[in-house]
C-alpha cells in the first residue's frame, strides 16, 4: 500500500501550491516520499513540554501549558494562499459536527507556522481572514509561531513529529503535506489524519484514540472504548474504517449462540411432548 500513501501524498502535495495561482509551465517536480511520514518511527514520540510559542495576540506560552487535555496539532504557514487556508477553514467546520467531544473542555487545537518569517501580527491576520468565512473557529484553539527564532527551530519543531517541507524556488511557495497530528494528553504522538479533506466521525475517533489513557480507565467512558473497538485505523489510507474483524467475529459468535440456544429450545420442547407411562 506505500505506492497508495504516496500517491495521495502527491496529490495533496501538489494541491497545496496548485491553488490560488495560475497555470504555470515550469512548476518543479519532487519524488513525494521525501515528504512521506514514518509513522513507525514518530507514534509515541513525544513533543518537548518546555517548546515556547507566542500566539496570534502576542502571548507567549509552552506546549507543556496544554498538557492534560489531547492536541490536534495542524502544521502551517500564515502566507499560504494554497492549502493551509483550506485545512485550517475544513477542520473547523469539521469540529462543529463533533458532538461527542468539545474543544477547549475535552480537547485543544494547535496551528504552528513553519515559516520562520511569520509572526504573531500574521498568525493574528491568519485568523481575521479565517474568520471572514463560514465556520466558526472553536475555542481552545491557538495560532502560534515558534518563539525561538533561530533559522533551524521550525525544522526541529517539525521533524519532531516526522513533518517534513521544504521551499520551493520555482514554485515561490512552501512544499508540504497536509495532516492533522494528534498528540496525547502528555504530548505524545498519537494519531495522522491526511488531507483537506475532513469528517466529524474521523476527528473523534482520533481523539478517541489520542485520549485512550483517560478513556480505558474510566467507567462512563464506555461508548467511548466500544465505538473505538468498532473502527481500525488503516495505516495505507489515513483514515478509519469499520473494524470487520470484529464486526465478523461478533456476528459468527451471535450466530453460533443463537444456533445452540435454538437447539436447547427443540429439545426442551422435544422432552416437554414425551408421554409419561403410568405404573
Amino acid at each position: 500500500m506505500r505506492w497508495l500513501f504516496a500517491g495521495l501524498i502527491a496529490v495533496l502535495a501538489g494541491w497545496a501550491h496548485a491553488v490560488g495561482k495560475p497555470p504555470m509551465e515550469n512548476r518543479s517536480s519532487f519524488d513525494p516520499a521525501i515528504m512521506q511520514i514514518d509513522e513507525a518511527k514518530h507514534l509515541g514520540q513525544r513533543l518537548a513540554p518546555d517548546t515556547a510559542f507566542v500566539d496570534e495576540q502576542g502571548r507567549p506560552f509552552t506546549f507543556g501549558q496544554l498538557s492534560g487535555k489531547p492536541v490536534i496539532l495542524v502544521l502551517s504557514y500564515y502566507g499560504c494562499d494554497g492549502s493551509c487556508p483550506t485545512i485550517n477553514q475544513n477542520l473547523a467546520a469539521a469540529l462543529s459536527g463533533v458532538k461527542r467531544f468539545r474543544a477547549g473542555r475535552d480537547y485543544q487545537i494547535l496551528t504552528v507556522s513553519f515559516d520562520r518569517q511569520d509572526t504573531a501580527q500574521t498568525a493574528g491576520t491568519f485568523v481575521q481572514q479565517m474568520r471572514t468565512r463560514p465556520g466558526a473557529i472553536p475555542e481552545g484553539w491557538r495560532f502560534a509561531v515558534l518563539q525561538d527564532r533561530a533559522d533551524e527551530a521550525p525544522k526541529r519543531f517539525a521533524e519532531a513529529v516526522g513533518f517534513q517541507f521544504f521551499w520551493s524556488r520555482i514554485d515561490k511557495t512552501f512544499m508540504h503535506p497536509n495532516v492533522l497530528v494528534f498528540l496525547t494528553p502528555d504530548g505524545r504522538v498519537a494519531r495522522y489524519i491526511y488531507g483537506t479533506r475532513m469528517d466529524a466521525q474521523n476527528l473523534e475517533l482520533a481523539l478517541i484514540d489520542a485520549d485512550w489513557g483517560r478513556i480505558s480507565e474510566s467507567a462512563s467512558a464506555v461508548f467511548d472504548m466500544i465505538t473505538g473497538a468498532c473502527f481500525s485505523y488503516n495505516f495505507s489510507e489515513g483514515r478509519y474504517q469499520p473494524n470487520y474483524a470484529l464486526l465478523a467475529g461478533v456476528g459468527a459468535l451471535a450466530f453460533g449462540g443463537s444456533l445452540v440456544a435454538w437447539g436447547l429450545l427443540g429439545y426442551r420442547r422435544r422432552f416437554a411432548r414425551r408421554p409419561v407411562n403410568a405404573h
